[in-house]
């Protein structure tokens, strides 16, 4: 067990209901476990399997195999010493005589401390409930002797753990990330523990169920390990991350590869890598005999330019053998170039001969490995049948400009009508895996408080009727306590489409929040339904001032610290969202706007490390305003973002612009601090200003912990002879041990 749970004291009635939330979001019928019958209904024979009772330790975890195996036993063993206080024994078994077909490893909690074996008539047993299953797929089958977890793959052993510790009670909301201050789980505490006889196998829905890094601003070395290990706990088996996030060299996969190939590896997930460029790999400047035609993709039609671009990318595949899947995406772009389209027809045709040309070479040179294509913008649709794309090749589509007042598949929402018919077309043209780039957390939806729940259920529902294999959305550490509910959802459809949302959300709720605390739980999403890009500043701001209503009296309706840390979170988001709202609704061009727009930077700044807003780019313009934009591609206001989410702290000052009248009085600047990894810190700050600008005092000392961040009041003046126009003021941020932060800087306008 990577991360250390929240331990709490949960009664009977308490237990049954939180087991109905995630052991259904699984597949698992919990209260039938708890009678010792199958999800079906068959009896599971036997008593219950005595785990610990006071004070001692009742059975011993065994495991045997490769895959996650290892790690899964050491997980249940810690799991169950969280829950009881006692450490059970872990033995390693040999190899049994004749494991069944595809299972690579195992987990058993057996009766007794001095060990055991697992008899072959269990394992048959196993083999005979797994027969017919596709990989991932899962058993428990336990009596008061033996309880067996094993599965078909390397992380069915891994999934069976989680599955049976969330019948003991414990719940997987959310990673270890700094700001749930160690609740991002719930585990049960009793000295006395006894499993029932149980007989349950699993399966999932689909084969590609996927985690997105994408552009990457907050993921950092630190939270990967959490991350990953909230997907494994909840069935996920897919983790991408981009080789180089639009080519800048600031989300790159070489950064993380070492991280992301242990954590990854110990518990069997996928690595998936690429992305949006060509470029990526034969970039422009480096090649410009292969752009005749002009950008932004190379000459396809050049059998050099395309066999430079594959060969670069199996030499980079090749050098990093835990990559399993690529994504052979063009840039991000919404049209190529005329001469590759007078060649080709269409934007699809011309993908699908780089893509079927690198899965041809793949297939011969590294089987191991999977091609993804994009279906999005201008290749949104199938190719040609002359360009049909390989079969072996993943599709992903991207139904990028959709919305989400509905589900994709609803003829009511016109916007999304041919994105449906593209899909259909996909799923009609293409033999091969097809899977959905989801985005229920939107980069330009600036942390805005958006649950689409209804349109989410529908959406799974749609794409199981087309048989589609797989879903995947990306995530950002630094707001998502803002969508906690959102990635467990998406997750937990993603193994069941069947599931009911409603039911789900319920269940998350009692057990999230506590029974008093549903019915305002339940008005907040509600109030958070709302697709920002289809609604007016002025609804979404009624409907977030309500919903903050809402939360705040969740807040009276609980007392233990898990749910009121939670809440703190959501009222600090819902704060961020009516400051974003104001901006929407002032006046042009005046002192309300400016106000409105000092307001949600500090707001935004404020917050950044409480896991509930994300200062990306389209936050950037929105402080901003049109008249102080960057470019999407600003390398050093990404890298700055990306630099403070891997500090342990990190400073800035409010507000962003001074105007200083020379030789008139001294404007109030503030100087602040936050914790970044909530283990308390004391940050030091020296102001650099320019000739004629005096900052007093020009240093200080800030003390920061947790959600408490500090400030200090300066005073900036300009000097009669100070030179007219903009000019930056430097704020250097220090930790005592000499860690240099990220520094800040203030826009001096002298007048």
């Amino acid at each position: 067990m990577n991360d250390s749970p929240r331990t709490d004291t949960t009664s009977p009635a308490e237990g049954v209901r939180r087991r109905g939330f995630l052991v259904g979001a699984a597949g698992l019928a919990g209260a039938a476990l708890v009678a010792g019958t199958t999800a079906t209904g068959a009896a599971a024979s036997g008593g219950p399997l005595r785990v610990a009772s006071g004070g001692r330790a009742r059975a011993s975890v065994l495991w045997w195999g490769g895959g996650s195996a290892r790690f899964a036993a050491a997980e249940l063993r810690d799991y169950l010493r969280a829950i009881t206080g006692v450490r059970l024994p872990l033995r390693a078994v040999p190899a049994p005589a004749a494991a069944p077909e595809g299972v690579t490893g195992l987990v058993a909690l057996h009766t007794g401390t001095g060990g055991g074996r697992i008899t072959a008539s269990r394992l048959a047993d196993a083999g005979h409930e797994l027969a017919g299953a596709p990989e991932d797929s899962f058993t428990l089958l336990g009596d008061a002797t033996c309880l067996l977890l094993t599965g078909l793959g390397d992380r069915a052993p891994l999934y069976a753990v989680y599955a049976l510790l969330e019948l003991a009670g414990v719940r997987f909301f959310a990673p270890a990330f700094p700001a749930y201050e160690g609740h991002h789980e719930h585990v049960p505490a009793t000295r006395d523990l006894a499993l029932p006889a149980v007989r349950h196998t699993d399966r999932p829905a689909t084969g590609l169920r996927r985690q997105y890094a994408e552009e990457g601003f907050s993921h950092t070395a630190a939270s990967l390990p959490p991350l990953l290990d909230w997907m494994a706990k909840n069935r996920l088996n897919t983790f991408v991350y981009p080789t180089d996030y639009l080519g800048l060299g600031v989300t790159a996969y070489d950064k993380v590869r070492d991280v992301l190939a242990r954590e990854a590896g110990k518990r069997g997930l996928r690595i998936e890598t690429g992305g949006h460029g060509y470029d990526s790999f034969l970039p422009k400047a480096d090649h410009p005999q292969f752009y005749e035609s002009g950008g932004p993709v190379f000459d396809i039609y050049n059998p050099e330019a395309l066999d430079a671009y594959v060969g670069k990318v199996v030499a980079f595949l090749r050098e990093r053998p835990e990559i399993t899947v690529f994504d052979c995406w063009p840039p991000d772009v919404g049209a190529f170039q005329k001469p590759v389209l007078d060649r080709y027809g269409t934007a699809s045709n011309a993908e699908s001969v780089v893509v079927n040309e690198l899965a041809e070479v793949l297939r011969r040179e590294l089987p191991g490995v999977r091609v993804e294509r994009i279906a999005y913008a201008s290749t949104v649709r199938p190719p040609a049948a002359e360009y049909a794309s390989d079969p072996e090749v993943i599709v992903d589509f991207a139904a990028y400009s959709r919305n989400y007042d509905g589900h994709l598949g609803d003829p009511a929402i016109g916007a999304n009508v041919p994105f449906a018919d593209a899909l259909r077309a996909w799923r009609t043209t293409h033999s091969g895996p097809l899977a959905m780039y989801e985005y229920y957390r939107r980069y330009r939806w600036r942390s805005l408080p958006v649950h689409p729940l209804a349109t989410i259920a529908g959406d799974a529902a749609f794409e199981a009727g087309l048989g589609l294999d797989g879903i995947g959305m990306y995530s950002e550490p630094g707001d998502w306590i803002t969508y906690e509910h959102v990635q467990s959802l998406v997750a937990a459809l993603a193994w069941d489409s069947s599931l009911d949302a409603e039911e789900f959300l319920d269940g998350y709720l009692h057990a999230r929040f506590g029974d008093r605390a549903v019915p305002a739980m339940r008005r907040y999403y509600d109030l958070t339904r709302l697709d920002p890009d289809t609604h007016a500043a002025g609804a979404l701001s009624t409907a977030y001032g309500q919903a903050r209503a809402a939360l705040r009296e969740a807040a009276g309706q609980v007392t233990s610290a898990a749910p009121r840390t939670v809440l703190d979170r959501l009222v600090r988001n819902a704060e961020v969202a009516l400051a974003d709202m104001r901006i929407g609704l002032a006046p042009a061009d005046g002192a309300e706007l400016d106000a409105a727009r000092r307001e949600y930077r500090a707001l935004v700044h404020r917050n950044r490390f409480n896991g509930i807003c994300l200062p990306n780019m389209q936050a950037w313009w929105r402080w901003n305003g049109p008249d102080g934009q960057a470019p999407y591609d600003d390398a050093r206001i990404r890298q700055d973002v990306v630099d403070s989410y891997a500090g342990p702290a990190a400073g800035f000052a409010d507000p962003g612009v001074l105007v200083l009248e020379r030789g008139g009085d001294a404007v109030r600047l503030d100087v602040e601090a936050q914790d970044a990894d909530f283990t308390g810190h004391t940050v030091h700050w020296t102001a650099t200003a320019p000739d004629g600008v005096l900052v007093r005092p020009s240093h200080g000392t800030l003390k920061v912990r947790g959600t408490r961040g500090d400030a200090q009041r300066v005073a900036v003046s300009a000097a009669a002879d100070a030179a007219a126009g903009t000019h930056p003021v430097t704020l250097d941020f220090h930790l005592a041990d000499g860690t240099r932060l990220v520094a800040s800087q203030v826009v001096a306008d002298i007048r």
